[in-house]
């Protein structure tokens, strides 16, 4: 159980360059590897809101093609 929490943690991290790929996760969980070492404290995600130019844009132009004909 603790093996397949600490790569369900790893597998989340909100930094995608500290993510494992699919063959590391699969060699964690299969004991073929050790477990990674996880920092205590995990950075938090940052999203960035789009441009209000671009928000609009995205906005018109999926509104017009909505399927009608």
């Amino acid at each position: 159980m603790e093996c397949l929490m600490i790569v369900c943690l790893w597998c989340a991290h909100p930094d995608h360059n500290m993510m494992p790929s699919m063959q590391q996760a699969i060699q964690v969980q299969n004991f073929d590897v050790p477990l990674p070492n996880l920092p205590s404290k995990m950075s938090v995600a940052t999203y960035f809101a789009l441009p209000r130019s671009l928000s609009n844009l995205s906005c018109e132009t999926s509104g017009s093609q909505g399927g009608q004909t």
